[in-house]
């Protein structure tokens, strides 16, 4: 604007008659001083926008560039200390201000990760509570803001991953709108980049465990398969040898009967991890047909009797039910939890089975007035290789009630460790919609069908 009234005075002194004053000798000189007046604010005026627009397209690209060299260092970061490292340094170059980054300890404390020279000591129960709340603290904001330091929280989504602490040289400068919107771009590149080595170790964790779990199941394949054959003919021995002991009245009987049952013992544990492993690499194929319930307990039963002292308490629904189920696979169901209950309750012990239809469902409850479980292992009881009493004297590797679990699972059924009996521990099996038949509607169906 002065610059245009400058040239509007000069052209009136040095080109307007009478020359060296402002005085005109042509009253039409006034109207071309308007117009170049005019002229001169406008051009003025489009020429201020440009430069301002230029200005802002410049500070823009000044700071795209930051964020992207910014994003592009904390990419390459492997720790985080080159992170903390790389933020404070961008930090100090675009806002000319010290800051230290805070990350939690196990016990969940805050912790500088690097210590540089000349900042002010932070409260620490205000940077707590900043952790803890997620939200900003110190200068400019709501919570302590007579502080010459910012705290933001490094956040990520829902989860804060620490702190950053920016105390900069002209605070004033700092709380500038466009200076915090930038300052938290900052913070969230910050954030993701912890986010990223939180994943990353995450899933390295996941990957090496995946990698023993393969190696242990081909371990437990190889060494069930190597040892299988050679415990079958042991068993077969031992089954001989007893019975030839037994009828001579030989009063070594005894201890062939105890060797035939560490044998059958051996060969059921033996059993448990061949499944095990198949269960790992998905190698249980279901064969479901239609069976009555009595026959696969019944079946169980069978295969435990050497093994019971006392019978066990059945109580079955009537009339006779069809379950529809792989047998083996559900016989080994029942074999393991019976098993369980023999080892932990007793050979004396009380065991039973009760099985009740609600609706369409089918619910078997397997009990015994054993001594239960530590109180808190309802669920991890069925982990592999977990036992209720690490120390017991009891033989096991803790892989039974897993396979029951396992093969529960496929079957599209649930089981769980009971405790609303008052006065037995309780296995129960919950079955799916439509796994039951009762007899007469069963045989009324092949009647109409061919392939019965």
């Amino acid at each position: 604007m002065v610059a245009t009234v400058i040239n509007v005075v000069s052209y009136d002194l040095f080109f307007i008659a009478p020359r060296g004053t402002l005085a005109v000798s042509d009253v039409q000189y006034l109207l071309t001083f308007a117009v170049m007046l005019t002229v001169g604010l406008v051009i003025g005026n489009l020429t201020a926008g440009v430069r301002y627009q230029a200005r802002v397209a410049r500070y823009r690209e000044q700071r795209t560039r930051h964020l992207y060299e910014m994003s592009k260092a904390l990419a390459v970061g492997r720790s985080p200390q080159d992170i903390a490292a790389t933020s404070e340094q961008f930090i100090a170059s675009t806002f000319h201000a010290r800051s230290q980054v805070l990350l939690p300890d196990d016990n969940g404390k805050l912790q500088p990760l690097t210590h540089p020279q000349g900042m002010t000591p932070w409260d620490d129960a205000i940077a707590q509570w900043s952790f803890d709340k997620g939200l900003p603290a110190g200068a400019g904001t709501d919570t302590l803001p007579g502080v010459p330091y910012q705290i933001l929280p490094l956040k990520s989504g829902e989860k804060t991953y620490g702190l950053v602490v920016v105390e900069p040289g002209n605070l004033r400068q700092l709380m500038i709108p466009e200076q915090q919107r930038l300052l938290e771009t900052f913070t969230l590149l910050v954030a993701n980049a912890f986010e990223r080595l939180t994943l990353t170790a995450s899933e390295e964790q996941a990957r090496m465990a995946s990698e023993r779990e393969q190696i242990r199941n081909a371990l437990l394949a190889a060494l069930s398969h190597d040892l299988r054959t050679p415990l079958t003919v042991l068993f077969g021995q031992a089954e001989i040898l007893t019975l030839d002991l037994a009828s001579e009245g030989s009063p070594h009987a005894r201890q062939a009967s105890e060797i035939r049952q560490h044998v059958l013992n051996t060969t059921r544990l033996v059993n448990n991890l061949l499944d095990m492993a198949r269960i790992q690499s998905g190698g249980f194929n279901l064969k479901k047909e239609w069976l009555t319930l009595e026959e696969v307990v019944g079946s169980a039963l069978q295969m435990l009797e050497p093994g019971l002292s006392s019978p066990i308490n059945l109580s079955l629904p009537e009339p006779l039910t069809l379950i529809h189920v792989d047998g083996p696979l559900f016989e080994r169901v029942l074999i393991n939890l019976l098993e369980n209950a023999v080892k932990y309750a007793g050979a004396q012990a009380e065991i039973g089975i009760d099985a009740h239809v609600e609706g369409e469902n089918l619910q078997l409850d397997v009990w015994d007035n054993g001594p239960g479980l530590p109180p808190g292992q309802e669920q991890t009881i069925f982990d592999k290789f977990a036992r209720g009493n690490k120390e017991s004297a009891v033989p096991g590797v803790g892989l039974g009630l897993a396979i029951c679990r396992a093969i529960v699972d496929v079957h599209g059924g649930t089981i769980t460790r009971s405790t609303d009996r008052k006065v037995v521990p309780v296995f129960v099996l919950h079955f799916p919609s439509k796994p039951l038949l009762n007899l007469k509607t069963f045989m009324r169906i092949c009647d109409k069908r061919s392939d019965c």
